[in-house]
């Protein structure tokens, strides 16, 4: 299986049209482009369909007539949960906490944003009391 690489800004602008319409052709995903990023050439928006499903996996296509339709291969939530997790293991070498005091340095959280994460962190932790991780003497002690 392909490991989902990472995506160039326009590359992910390509894929949220994608992912909002279920399908496009190549000049229907060059129009919203056009709409809401600028001006870009439909043999560009070709070359990168190209690319994408040829080199990175992330997009197929069916031929309706003479249209390619490209279609997303993997759901935005599970193609964003891999990019994440590549991120985090290339850029922190897998650091959560790095991670997350560079998010707040770059952005600082809301109260909302901070009951929010308060609120994911407390499910994280019930989710791995129920699923708990052997420690290190733990396992020694079964060796």
């Amino acid at each position: 299986m392909r490991k989902t690489q990472m995506v160039t800004d326009r590359e992910l602008e390509i894929m949220k049209i994608l992912w909002a319409r279920g399908k496009a052709s190549v000049r229907e995903v060059q129009d919203d482009l056009n709409r809401d990023a600028g001006p870009v050439a439909y043999s560009t928006v070709q070359t990168l369909l190209n690319i994408m499903e040829e080199k990175k996996g992330l997009v197929r296509h069916v031929v309706e007539g003479r249209t390619f339709i490209y279609h997303p291969k993997k759901s935005s939530e599970r193609t964003i949960r891999e990019l994440t997790s590549r991120f985090v293991d290339r850029v922190f070498d897998g650091a959560l906490d790095r991670m997350m005091v560079a998010l707040f340095d770059s952005k600082p959280p809301t109260p909302e944003d901070l009951d929010r994460l308060r609120a994911m962190i407390d499910e994280a932790e019930r989710a791995s009391s129920d699923h708990p991780v052997a420690t290190r003497e733990e396992v020694a002690e079964l060796a």
